[in-house]
């Protein structure tokens, strides 16, 4: 039962992933995989932000799990700050990869998606699937692993409209405040986790309210896209 269970966690992990990279992209991958530089993106942008935290996240004394030890609107800002490099790695991973638009994105995506959840929670899930109990907090592991993927879609959407748009794109104010939302969010949610992490189903409603702003992040990224490629295509005509 162990290894279902482990499959089982596995399938649920690739599935948004697959479905997605089925329905919108289409033409085959080049050799210079945007998969590769998605990664080493993630992993290089992952190491500076753990520097800046370390840096200059202050220390907090308390042991007690009280409101603020678990919430520190000073840390909450620094983390905010700090997880702005996220828009420079993700540039730059899509600036030295080549290919089709569509893979573009959908391999940095993936790739970065993809080290997030292996270094966050895959080998303590793999652990904890062969025991003999099965916890529901690595099938919801792999949900939020869905949900990250999504969102980094809608991220990396985002991104190339900034790019490629060199900031002229008319929508580009209500793009800085939906950009902003991707790093606000997470506080967010970790202030919820506070209020609510005593109540047993709280996993479950989190993890509802995680997609359902992730799908509007989605939704909103993909409309300021096609809007930019509908305008690109119409300058290319003219």
């Amino acid at each position: 039962m162990s290894f279902f269970y482990l499959f089982a966690v596995l399938a649920v992990l690739l599935v948004a992933p697959f479905i997605y990279f089925r329905i919108s992209v289409k033409g085959p991958f080049k050799k210079k995989t945007p998969i590769i530089y998605g990664v080493v993106a993630y992993l290089l942008t992952t190491l500076s932000k753990m520097i800046l935290m370390a840096t200059f996240l202050p220390d907090s004394d308390q042991e007690e799990a009280d409101f603020q030890a678990q919430f520190e609107p000073v840390s909450a800002l620094i983390t905010i700050v700090v997880s702005s490099l996220d828009i420079l790695g993700c540039f730059l991973a899509l600036r030295a990869c080549s290919g089709h638009t569509e893979i573009r994105i959908f391999g940095v995506s993936f790739a970065w998606s993809s080290a997030e959840s292996l270094l966050s929670f895959f080998l303590v899930s793999w652990i904890g699937c062969l025991k003999p109990e099965f916890n529901w907090v690595y099938m919801q592991n792999a949900l939020g692993s869905n949900i990250n993927f999504l969102r980094q879609i809608a991220f990396t959407h985002i991104i190339w409209v900034l790019w490629k748009g060199k900031f002229q794109n008319p929508d580009k104010g209500n793009i800085f405040v939906w950009l902003s939302a991707f790093f606000i969010t997470p506080e967010l949610f970790n202030l919820f986790q506070v209020f609510l992490n005593q109540y047993s189903f709280f996993g479950w409603v989190l993890l509802l309210l995680k997609f359902a702003v992730a799908y509007g992040l989605f939704k909103t990224s993909k409309k300021f896209y096609q809007s930019f490629e509908k305008l690109n295509n119409n300058k290319k005509k003219n």
